[in-house]
């Protein structure tokens, strides 16, 4: 591009005016490409059902009837680059969390959650990621740190994020007698589903 507009600019006035309308068109398009904007209110919050956290190696899950992350929306209706975050979750509320071998199952969030918007958005559908996640995840005889990120879908015309992949992990030793026997391991991944509707939030890009 540099040499480009050096081209224009030691050329006749015509051609470098040529190249300046080109640019002025292009910029739009680029800002399209690799932007979005978070609009909503202050307050935002997922609503989550049926949310479920399966350690890959074992097959073990976890299954919580509730699984709420309230936060604020940062900076609104002001334009941000894919993947830079739109809500920090700094709150957690969940009932019913349980696992067949373990029973009832506690999870305690460990610092603030991020939501961030990660692609363009294709209809209604965009490309989204909860990041920074870290739980403490407690049973009896065993507990376990979880951290990593849950990428998905969110859909901005119902207001659904539905996950698709995960990069949670079991991030070291697990604690507790039961652990080893049911085979936790530092290193599984955590796999998510179910899905979270979210209120006070949509998107547009750029």
């Amino acid at each position: 591009m540099k040499s480009v507009i050096n081209r224009g600019i030691t050329g006749t006035g015509a051609a470098a005016l040529t190249i300046l309308t080109i640019l002025a068109m292009s910029w739009p398009a680029q800002a399209a490409a690799d932007t979005y904007t978070p609009h909503g209110r202050p307050n935002v919050i997922f609503v989550g059902d049926d949310i479920d956290f399966t350690d890959d190696e074992t097959g073990q899950t976890f299954t919580c009837e509730q699984f709420d992350l309230s936060g604020s929306l940062q900076n609104p209706d002001l334009s941000r680059p894919f993947g830079t975050t739109a809500t920090t979750w700094d709150q957690l509320v969940y009932r019913g969390c349980f696992n067949p071998i373990f029973g009832d199952t506690t999870f305690d969030q460990i610092g603030a959650w991020g939501f961030a918007i990660t692609g363009p958005e294709a209809g209604s559908i965009s490309p989204a990621a909860i990041n920074d996640v870290a739980i403490f995840v407690e049973m009896p005889g065993c507990s376990l740190n979880i951290a990593g990120a849950v990428g998905g879908d969110f859909d901005d015309a119902t207001g659904v994020f539905t996950p698709t992949g995960s990069t949670l992990t079991i991030v070291d030793d697990p604690a507790g007698l039961l652990c080893p026997l049911v085979g936790f391991a530092q290193g599984d991944g955590i796999s998510v589903s179910g899905s979270w509707l979210v209120t006070g939030l949509t998107i547009s890009n750029p």
